[in-house]
């Protein structure tokens, strides 16, 4: 982890100190203020020390506990879509390979190393998840429903099927892929952040360590060696003069740096982007709901969600590209502009997220899907945004970075 990883982490709890206190003054005055209103605003500062303590202890683990994070959630909130859209006996072979199998599969597939994958099976892993799903499943799970002899309701089955793993499992796995995203050199990205430098710690603490030890070792095995400056001549207790060419020296250093290294380490880039994409997810979520409170003359789709206006739809898009250009330099952008845009492209697919779960559950007649955290509806509540907004996101930070 990086200097960078640390302020945003720091950052991110001091807010939530901030807010927790704000919430607490504001209760005990409770002067012109709905407690209904201040009851909800502190059983959601709650639940965010929930959330982004999880997802803070995972990136601080590693990349494969913040795939096993991810997955974790996907299972959960595909298991609350398929208990509220109603199956029948004959689907739940294909629902067990879906659970047990498919979604596994997938976030195996994020979190393996990429270079061992490709050393094996000669395709890039990001290729296979990225079309596993809807190149396969999407093909192959008609037909074993199709073969269970059950014809009823079968096109009903089938969609419902296909868009909780579509949500569920599919868009979200584009989120811990960021962890895993092929991204520039290290040293062309520390180009975009020369504000604050991606420093590793490892390398501060560790190395130096590692350094004398290392010149004790030499120092033992060379006794009586007179080692010159500049690299170029040694001199031994013999008298014996042995000249090491600078250029074969730059040689070999320059192909140990090209050789690939067995076990590819995670850039603190990736770490600091995943974190950014979740925090501007969740300030898009309360922007356009506290813009939408604001401005709550043109409805959006009061049948869907009574709570989206245009105006805060809007706003909650302008706020979040502003967030996203204040977060410039813990990301891989070049300029401002690609992070504005990715925050306008955050917004939106946010914003489509949470209509499109919205009336999946206005159409299946429920208020939630359940409560794992107080203060949120469930778990696919709170990942509406995450779902759609992530694979988007995604391929647009790959775009940017490939140009």
């Amino acid at each position: 982890m990086d200097y960078r990883s640390i302020l945003l982490i720091s950052g991110v709890l001091i807010l939530l100190v901030c807010a927790t206190v704000v919430v607490a003054y504001l209760r005990k005055r409770a002067i012109g203020i709905d407690s209904g209103v201040l009851s909800t605003c502190r059983s959601r500062v709650y639940a965010w020390w929930f959330l982004f303590g999880a997802l803070t202890c995972a990136v601080l683990l590693g990349t494969i506990a913040t795939v096993v994070l991810f997955g974790i959630v996907s299972f959960w909130a595909l298991r609350e879509y398929m208990t509220l859209t109603p199956t029948r006996p004959a689907d739940h072979r294909t629902l067990v390979g879906v659970f047990f199998l498919l979604t596994p599969l997938q976030f195996v597939l994020v979190g393996v190393d990429s270079e061992w994958f490709f050393q094996f099976f000669h395709v890039e892993s990001s290729f296979v998840y990225s079309v596993l799903i809807p190149s396969l499943a999407f093909l192959i799970l008609p037909a074993t429903i199709a073969v269970s002899d059950d014809p009823k309701f079968f096109l009903e089955r089938i969609a419902k099927l296909q868009v909780g793993l579509l949500i569920c499992v599919y868009s979200l796995s584009f989120a811990p892929a960021i962890m895993t995203m092929e991204l520039h050199d290290p040293a062309k990205i520390s180009l975009y952040a020369p504000e604050i430098q991606a420093v590793d710690i490892e390398d501060k603490v560790l190395k130096p360590i590692e350094d004398v030890v290392g010149m004790q070792n030499v120092n033992r095995e060379n006794e009586g060696t007179d080692i010159k400056e500049g690299g170029k001549e040694i001199v031994d207790s013999s008298d014996k003069l042995t000249t090491v060419p600078r250029d074969d020296t730059e040689k070999a250093t320059d192909a140990q740096l090209k050789s690939p290294t067995p076990h590819k380490k995670t850039h603190p880039v990736n770490l600091t982007l995943l974190f950014v994409f979740v925090i501007l997810t969740q300030v898009n979520d309360v922007a356009q709901y506290f813009w939408s409170l604001t401005f709550p003359k043109h409805k959006i789709a009061s049948n869907i969600n009574s709570n989206k206006t245009s105006e805060g739809v809007a706003l909650g898009v302008l706020t979040t590209a502003l967030v996203a250009v204040a977060f410039l330099y813990f990301t891989p952008f070049a300029n401002w502009r690609q992070a504005a845009l990715a925050g306008v492209i955050i917004s939106i697919m946010g914003f489509a997220g949470n209509m499109t779960i919205s009336a999946i559950k206005r159409d299946q007649g429920v208020g939630e899907y359940g409560e794992l955290v107080e203060g949120h509806s469930g778990v696919l509540d709170r990942i509406d945004s995450l779902c759609f907004a992530a694979p988007v996101f995604y391929h647009y930070v790959r775009l940017c970075l490939n140009q």
